[in-house]
């Protein structure tokens, strides 16, 4: 058994049908010693499914759960809620409608490696299935390495969050659970990690089981709509680039309403511009002016391949690649 103790965050909200497979299969770990720290949000309407009940139901029998109330502000301050309730330097995370195998934590604990503040694995996707998931999927689990999840952040966010064991101490150098504008906790959580000399890799093994529905945040959320994305990459990457002494200004690469809503986005955030220029498949690639670095916006991952085999070697190297 891991002698360091785990502490795996539960956030809840109206999940009675999906929490009991959830709440067992970290119960059911195998080889790690942990604390399952659920935090139950009401409905919109103050309305709760039972989740809460059957939960205290649960915990009076096992006492390696807690169950928190929360205070109904989103996923964000319930993960945040359920961290500050804990003391253990692992923390995990479990969404009450995910299912995982019982060697999940053992694994991931073993591949912390000491230079890691953090490891996630694949994901698969089970329940309403569909073809775009899985591509989405494909993209992300081929990022293995610290130097490809940063590289892919301002694409999409480089893994689940909640298929990862981060060290506590991480966590807290970040801020922990917050959101700096209204978009989703997890594009919001890796931006802000990726500030940091924190390093994160990913296990080659599916440990996480992802459940598909169609009134899922990620589908239908407010959150997740395109401009709440796109104001979420420029502010992380203009509190990138303020971070960075070495910055140069950004050439703008991309086309239609996209590069004219990203240059509007880009200014507004005060971040240095070179130009804005349109550019599609095909056509010459655009050359960067001295000095200057390229930013590559575009959403689908055949263009940003084609842009990228085009460039020279260094200016591939150092473009930022973003959707």
């Amino acid at each position: 058994m891991s002698r360091e103790q785990i502490d795996v965050l539960l956030p809840v909200r109206q999940a009675r049908r999906t929490l009991p497979w959830a709440v067992r299969d970290v119960l059911a770990q195998t080889a790690v010693s942990l604390r399952l720290i659920a935090v139950v949000d009401a409905g919109p309407d103050g309305e709760d499914d039972g989740s809460r009940r059957w939960l205290l139901d649960e915990a009076a029998r096992e006492p390696r759960l807690s169950v928190l109330d929360g205070r109904g502000e989103g996923a964000a301050a319930a993960l945040q809620l359920a961290l500050a309730a804990g003391d253990a330097p692992l923390v995990s995370h479990m969404e009450a409608d995910d299912r995982c195998p019982p060697e999940r934590l053992a694994q991931l604990v073993d591949a912390l490696d000491p230079g890691l503040s953090a490891v996630t694995s694949r994901a698969g996707q089970f329940g309403a299935r569909t073809p775009g998931m899985r591509r989405y999927l494909d993209w992300q689990n081929a990022l293995l390495d610290h130097e490809q999840m940063a590289a892919a952040r301002f694409v999409e966010i480089p893994a689940l969050h909640q298929t990862g064991l981060y060290r506590r101490a991480a966590l807290e150098q970040v801020g922990g659970y917050r959101t700096l504008g209204a978009w989703p906790v997890d594009i919001d959580f890796w931006l802000r990690w990726f500030e940091h000399p924190l390093r994160v890799a990913k296990v080659p093994r599916v440990l996480y089981r992802w459940r598909q529905h169609p009134r899922q945040s990620t589908r239908s959320g407010p959150g997740h709509g395109l401009e709440r994305l796109r104001a979420a990459k420029i502010a992380g990457l203009a509190r990138s680039l303020a971070r960075d002494t070495a910055a140069r200004p950004l050439l703008l690469v991309s086309t239609g309403r996209t590069l004219m809503d990203w240059e509007a986005g880009l200014r507004a955030a005060g971040v240095p511009l070179a130009g804005a220029v349109s550019w599609k498949p095909g056509a010459a690639p655009p050359r960067c002016p001295d000095g200057a670095r390229l930013l590559a916006v575009y959403g689908m991952a055949k263009a940003r391949d084609r842009l990228a085999a085009s460039l020279p070697a260094d200016v591939r190297a150092s473009t930022i690649f973003a959707a």
